[in-house]
């Protein structure tokens, strides 16, 4: 059973999803953050031709870069022009921004300044993504171009076409904003915490807790008034266990996550996990599939994303490779954001690619975080 829990601290909401007894998710409402999605209306204050590229000045203090390839064309300095943040800042690096500007709904994503035509790659079916290719170019507003989700897939046309309605008149928004705006700033923040999960979820979530039920919209799955909802299942402990370095498995075993500038490292490790005396192969099997299990989950809920090296417990034949790699494949069947494994390398390890979406930086408050290398 999936339960999203809502809870208000410090007059911001904190989200949690929870599938029985485990975290899959976890968000903070984060005001003037630079996240991912977000539209600004930019002033262009710098060329750096020798990188092709040039920095934009979002407003306040932040400064983001955009590559002369995310754009139709390149900018010159001064220039006034909407992008959209692309990764957030990670680190001491500024955000990366497009100026092929997207807005995203459920079943399609509308791309206002180009009249690109695709389909998600998550449909492999050649059949499917010839006719949603159809339904796009059929679909698409004048002058636009069009990005069928995989959730389109069935859609009924009038469905698609209320949506795209709807995101079109988003955009005029967002000109209208970019219209009155004296310099720059934001034109569009990124969809709700609460709406987007609830999006990717498409539906399995069967039913809400939160300690302000007046604070939310109308909804079809159930809300149920929780005074303590994160108390009850115990999530600020599954959240601080969840973002240490070492992260225990059930059966014993653990995993070591080390995070650099280029990738992420998960080293797994037996500890105390012995195996049921069924031989070294299946013992070795079996740990890695829980781990893999534990990597899919801890990647969603720690916003993992860039290059992913997974050092599994050593295994000699290659069914059991094609095992632990299956297990992986389904665990992250459920992630809303793109994964591709890329197999076992020639050193074997697990080297895996996940979409940058959100800066992997600490859930944890201050006093907590302090402590969460334990």
């Amino acid at each position: 059973m999936k339960r999203v829990l809502i809870e208000t601290l410090d007059g911001h909401r904190e989200i949690a999803l929870m599938e029985d007894k485990r975290l899959l998710h976890f968000s903070r409402e984060m005001p003037d953050a630079v996240e991912a999605e977000q539209i600004y209306l930019g002033r262009v204050d710098r060329i750096v031709k020798g990188m092709e590229a040039a920095f934009v000045k979002l407003g306040r203090d932040q400064v983001g870069f955009l590559p002369f390839s995310e754009c139709v064309s390149p900018p010159r300095s001064g220039d006034m022009l909407p992008v959209q943040v692309k990764k957030p800042p990670l680190g001491g690096k500024a955000p990366y921004l497009t100026a092929d500007v997207s807005l995203a709904g459920r079943y399609t994503i509308l791309t206002p300044l180009s009249q690109k035509i695709s389909v998600s790659k998550r449909i492999q079916d050649e059949e499917t993504r010839r006719r949603l290719a159809e339904t796009a170019a059929r679909l698409a507003p004048t002058g636009m171009g069009l990005v069928m989700r995989a959730e389109s897939s069935g859609m009924e046309d009038s469905v698609l076409r209320g949506e795209i309605r709807e995101l079109c008149q988003a955009w005029d928004r967002v000109l209208d904003r970019k219209k009155s705006a004296a310099g720059p700033g934001l034109l569009r923040n990124r969809e709700d915490a609460l709406a987007r999960l609830l999006r990717d979820e498409q539906g399995t979530v069967d039913e809400i807790l939160t300690d302000d039920p007046a604070a939310l919209p109308a909804f079809s799955i159930p809300v149920k008034s929780c005074p303590h909802p994160f108390d009850l299942y115990n999530v600020r402990d599954k959240l601080k266990k969840s973002l240490q370095r070492k992260v225990w498995l059930d059966c014993g075993g653990y995993l070591v996550i080390d995070r650099t500038e280029a990738l992420t490292v998960i080293d797994v490790n037996s500890g105390k996990y012995t195996g049921k005396k069924t031989g070294a192969e299946s013992t070795f099997l079996a740990l890695n599939r829980e781990a893999a299990r534990e990597i899919a989950r801890l990647c969603r809920l720690r916003n993992l994303g860039g290059i992913i090296i997974i050092d599994f417990v050593d295994m000699q034949s290659d069914e059991s490779r094609a095992a632990v790699t299956q297990a992986l494949l389904d665990a992250l069947r459920d992630d809303p954001v793109k994964t591709t494994l890329h197999g076992f390398t020639a050193l074997g390890l697990m080297e895996m690619t996940r979409k940058k979406t959100d800066a992997p930086d600490s859930l944890l408050p201050p006093e907590d975080a302090a402590n969460s290398e334990e």
